[in-house]
């Protein structure tokens, strides 16, 4: 069984009365994800922005593995 089918079952087993402790739970993690996610873009984009690092992270890669065209 996998465990979103364990968890729906635990969740069934649950009074009614606690099904809003759930959907709050669940908006949570939701938020929680989202904030993550926000997160990750940001450092990325900070990192695109950083001219130095991008200019040097280039000049090894084309060591590396030659130079790439971009037409």
């Amino acid at each position: 069984m996998t465990e979103r089918a364990v968890l729906i079952k635990e969740i069934d087993k649950l009074p009614p009365k606690y099904f809003g402790e759930v959907f709050d739970f669940v908006a949570y993690l939701q938020k929680k994800t989202q904030t993550e996610y926000e997160n990750d873009v940001d450092g990325y984009k900070a990192m695109a922005a950083d001219t130095k690092r991008e200019q040097e992270a280039q000049e090894w890669c084309n060591a590396y593995f030659g130079p790439v065209c971009n037409t």
